[in-house]
């Protein structure tokens, strides 16, 4: 499944690493975009 990731904490939220993390392990396609 394509995914677009986003969030307002910035690129370096740890959140937000950790989910694109666990969706790529899960075979998903991401996009992340965050300021």
């Amino acid at each position: 499944m394509r995914v677009l990731v986003t969030n307002d904490d910035g690129v370096g939220s740890p959140g937000l690493a950790a989910l694109a993390s666990a969706m790529a392990e899960d075979g998903h396609e991401l996009l992340v975009a965050a300021p």
